[in-house]
């Protein structure tokens, strides 16, 4: 009884840390996605010149994320913490020093590569001994972690105004000096020495798909709709903050309200709903022609991203073994690649086929809930 007590109150404490480390991370990572739009659109470069700088950080990230998970498996997460807090604030803080395009995309695959090693971490780290129950744990771990990005959005626009956009760029390593000492008082000596397997694997498919998607809808919002917000629009940089910012806003209360009330058999309708919720913020977006229906828009998308987030890691929680935890969340944790991918290249691309880039989101909760409806019938044949 004692035992079971106490480590309960480990895996607890190891999810409030790793939400807090989370925080400052989420924090770090919105002050980069509001910064580098801004200050890429303001160096006037082609939109496709715009979408690569933004994900090229991405795809030597999404290569490195499951040998990460797998090392922490063997050896713990604290080193690999360290460097990538080192690595990951001073590149963003060198990117608003120049303004080379070859300089940026060498600076955003260092960024890309040690945003990988921190945000799968703190999640492993956090949500690794949570197997029983789950939905509690990780609404709660998800509310703490993505608190952070409401002043990571939010904060920017309103310093840009006021400060102009090269010193905000200082308040970078500021942050990752906080988060590095936050980071120095983990404690954690779990180590295994298993064979290597493969059984993990099958563990991984639907999650990936899910998260991705979710991923996707958010960074295409993010991306298309601060330059669209700039270009057309004119909105100041402050409230194009409030706007994003507010999106976050929506998902930190929903994913604490939802899980609450989250259970195995609720669980079932999250991820259709999420995706339903999705479309129809992308359709309010689409239509948009005042500032509230932009607030809607992302409020329904941060409301749709809830749902999405405690089915994917409360899935993972109760169906992979502790000993695998690191290597699955490390490779499910490729849909922040994929979707900044995604979201970025898609609509990009479907401009040439003269689509309104916000119409062509449509297809990320479309290819959702048609995963979802296969995955049901091959549940119903077994």
């Amino acid at each position: 009884m004692k035992r079971a007590v106490m480590k309960k109150s480990i895996t607890k404490n190891r999810v409030v840390f790793g939400g807090t480390l989370g925080f400052f991370k989420s924090m770090l990572t919105g002050f980069s996605m509001m910064l580098l739009p801004m200050y890429f659109s303001m160096m006037n470069i082609s939109l496709i010149s715009y979408a690569l700088l933004l994900t090229i950080g991405d795809l030597v990230a999404f290569l490195i994320k499951p040998v990460i998970g797998y090392f922490t498996d063997r050896h713990g997460e604290k080193k690999f913490l360290v460097g990538g807090i080192i690595l990951y604030t001073f590149s963003l803080f060198l990117i608003g020093q120049t303004t080379s395009l070859f300089n940026i995309a060498m600076l955003q695959v260092i960024a890309g590569v040690s945003s990988a090693f921190l945000l799968s971490i703190i999640i492993i780290f956090a949500l690794r001994n949570v197997q029983k129950n789950p939905d509690k744990k990780v609404g709660l771990f998800g509310a703490i972690q993505s608190a952070g990005w409401i002043f990571g959005l939010l904060l920017p626009g309103f310093l840009i105004d006021k400060l102009g956009i090269g010193a905000v760029f200082y308040l970078c390593p500021v942050i990752g000096i906080v988060l590095g000492l936050l980071v120095l008082n983990v404690k954690t000596k779990f180590k295994t020495r298993t064979r290597p397997s493969l059984s993990f694997v099958k563990k991984i498919p639907l999650p990936l798909i899910y998260k991705t998607i979710d991923m996707a809808v958010f960074n295409a919002f993010l991306i298309f709709f601060i330059r669209y917000a700039l270009k057309t629009l004119s909105l100041s940089k402050s409230m194009i903050s409030m706007i994003v910012a507010f999106e976050c806003l929506v998902f930190v209360l929903s994913e604490y309200g939802l899980s609450r009330i989250s259970n195995q058999q609720r669980r079932r309708n999250w991820i259709p709903l999420g995706m339903l919720i999705h479309a129809i913020g992308i359709a309010v977006m689409l239509f948009g022609t005042n500032l509230a229906h932009y607030f809607a828009a992302a409020g329904l998308i941060g409301f749709a991203g809830a749902f999405i987030d405690i089915w994917v890691f409360s899935y993972i929680s109760e169906n992979v073994s502790i000993k695998n935890k690191g290597k699955v969340i490390g490779t499910v944790d490729w849909s922040r690649e994929l979707g900044t991918i995604f979201g970025a290249q898609v609509p990009a691309w479907f401009v040439f086929l003269s689509v309104n880039p916000f119409a062509s989101i449509f297809i990320f909760p479309f290819i959702g809930l048609v995963t979802n409806l296969i995955n049901k019938k091959k549940r119903k044949r077994v």
